[in-house]
């Protein structure tokens, strides 16, 4: 992108789209699927669009172009939502959060393969190559989802979400808290290391090559993260994982701000990884665990949606602070930002499950 358009900021617009189509669609699939109960339909659906964002990304010549099919790809990402929901399906309800860093799992060694590749893919075809390998395999990932049998859902469970239903879910503070302490996180995340961390690399003298490697080292680190959160994580102690993976989203973002070397840049993205893999998964179980199953597509939308107005503002207000105070300052910034209002969201999500014990239901 940045060989395309002209400015740091425009290089955020592009980035933002993701979040932004993201965002836009989440809470309506969730509720769409709810209520017809037509999950394989948009399962199968929702990867379609993956594939024409990634051909017209390849082609794109101009910021036009990019806008167009990076919106595209965020659209397909409404899919997480059924995804979500019929994986967890698979695993009782007291493992979801078990479930949900599973998937993370998966998700996390999917974008290691790629990114690992992307370095060498340049060398060999250009920019381009790298988006039209991808939308082959979307067009594989669409077929395989096709495949997959889904597991029998309770027929007796009420189809019809209302809207006073809905607006019961959306102002829930166990749904909402995690919700908009994960949009912090990932604001800050989508500045820092999927928007402008690269551009940072390749002013220290990082080949194509070198940067496709700091992206794999920060989805290694998360994977590994993900694995941890997966089957070390209990009730008792998500409080305190989480607190310790913003001070060390914040070390890595800070260590960024001050480095003089690319290996710097290696241990900074390694710290962020560490951080994301732990926060996210762990914030979006909490907000759908004690949410009935029949609610539970709309309550994972509703999440979604919320953290993907922070994939929105972070490539957007990074890429303006960028180019008015440069990219080492926004990096110092988006530290201090996400621990400062993430952590008060915790601690306030912390004492309500203390001191309530409603029902999980949704009436």
């Amino acid at each position: 992108m940045k060989t395309k358009v002209g400015s740091l900021t425009a290089v955020g617009l592009v980035l933002s789209m993701y979040g932004l189509w993201s965002a836009i669609l989440r809470i309506p699939t969730g509720i769409i699927v709810d209520t017809t109960g037509r999950t394989k339909t948009f399962l199968v659906g929702g990867f379609l669009p993956s594939v024409g964002g990634a051909f017209v990304m390849g082609r794109g010549g101009s910021a036009g172009a990019l806008i167009f099919g990076r919106a595209l790809t965020g659209a397909s990402t409404a899919t997480w939502v059924p995804v979500m929901v019929v994986f967890a399906s698979f695993f009782p309800a007291e493992k979801t959060l078990f479930a949900t860093s599973l998937l993370a799992i998966s998700t996390s060694l999917g974008q290691v393969i790629a990114t690992g590749s992307t370095g060498f893919l340049n060398r060999l075809g250009g920019y381009p190559l790298a988006f039209f390998i991808g939308a082959g395999l979307a067009v594989i990932a669409t077929i395989l989802i096709a495949s997959v049998r889904l597991p029998r859902t309770d027929r007796t469970l009420p189809r019809m979400v209302s809207v006073r239903s809905i607006l019961t879910i959306f102002v829930r503070r166990d749904v909402l808290l995690p919700s908009f302490a994960s949009a912090v996180c990932q604001f800050g995340v989508w500045a820092v290391v999927f928007a402008f961390l690269p551009l940072l690399a390749r002013q220290l003298g990082a080949g194509e090559i070198l940067v496709s490697l700091l992206m794999t080292t920060n989805l290694v680190a998360n994977t590994a993260a993900n694995i941890f959160s997966t089957f070390r994580v209990r009730k008792e102690n998500q409080g305190l994982l989480l607190f310790g993976s913003f001070a060390l989203f914040a070390t890595g973002a800070l260590l960024a701000t001050v480095a003089s070397s690319v290996p710097l840049l290696f241990a900074a993205t390694s710290l962020m990884g560490i951080a994301n893999g732990i926060f996210y998964p762990v914030l979006l179980g909490l907000s759908i665990e004690r949410i009935d199953l029949s609610h539970r597509t709309t309550a994972m939308g509703i999440h979604q949606a919320v953290y993907a107005m922070g994939m929105f503002a972070g490539p957007w207000i990074g890429g303006m602070l960028s180019d008015a105070l440069g990219i080492r300052a926004m990096f110092g910034i988006m530290a201090g930002f996400c621990v400062a209002v993430a952590s008060p969201l915790v601690v306030l999500n912390q004492r309500r499950k203390t001191v309530s014990h409603m029902r999980v239901g949704v009436p």
